[in-house]
């Protein structure tokens, strides 16, 4: 299994009147909105730009390449979105276009893949065309050999592997408010919680969700960006 995984530069931040984002785990049927949504998110992200150097490959394959992703974790019931609701219509409403979507995997599921997480290194080499695009295959492949290094293995958690806010709703606090339903799951359950964060913005904001530094970043070769892996125990 490949989960390349970050946080986009500005994941949320002064909220704006009059709107409250709601959260709900996704629904069968949403894979290519959220797509759109994370490759929206992520655009313009470090680990994106260095993983996809070229602009109209990165922007033709992101959205299959989150795709791939947001299959996966929707089998493991590990996608939440967020969307806007008005503030007098509570948080169950809102206009049906998503602010931004995480994407987790349960305890278990990144150590001990099953046979559809078994099917996602094939996915993900079709969707962003590898045959032709070598050097941007390589580049996965090195996050994840990286990645897999460092995950904290034998140790209970859930694992954040994107969250992602549309660009023109990175005011909205979608960011913050998908990470806070997340770790509502994650104590619920008395997990611990792992993540890896490329940007200034994401440590932020997984720092306020009570994430501490896991460890040293995680060095890309070739002058790519650093890592940060982050943990959170139970609760």
């Amino acid at each position: 299994m490949t989960t390349a995984t970050a946080l986009p530069a500005a994941a949320g931040t002064a909220l704006q009147p009059a709107v409250r984002p709601a959260v709900r785990p996704a629904r069968p049927g949403e894979e290519s909105a959220l797509a759109a949504v994370l490759a929206g998110a992520f655009a313009d992200d470090a680990l994106m730009l260095w993983a996809f150097p070229d602009p109209e490959h990165r922007a033709r394959v992101l959205p299959a390449f989150f795709r791939v992703h947001v299959e996966q974790c929707l089998a493991h019931r590990g996608v939440l979105v967020a969307h806007r609701a008005t503030a007098d219509s509570g948080p169950a409403c809102g206009d049906g276009k998503p602010l931004g979507a995480l994407l987790f995997l349960p305890p278990g599921l990144w150590e001990n893949p099953g046979l559809h997480d078994g099917a996602t290194t094939d996915a993900l080499a079709e969707a962003i065309d590898a045959p032709g695009h070598r050097e941007a295959a390589h580049r996965l492949e090195a996050i994840t050999r990286l990645q897999t290094l460092r995950h904290p293995r034998h140790r209970s958690h859930h694992y954040l592997a994107f969250v992602g806010v549309r660009p023109d709703a990175r005011r909205t606090r979608a960011g913050e408010a998908l990470l806070h339903a997340f770790l509502t799951e994650v104590d619920t359950a008395g997990q611990a919680a792992y993540a890896e964060t490329s940007s200034p913005a994401g440590a932020h904001l997984l720092a306020g969700g009570g994430f501490t530094r896991f460890g040293e970043a995680i060095a890309l070769p070739g002058g790519g960006p650093r890592l940060a892996p982050v943990w959170r125990g139970p609760r």
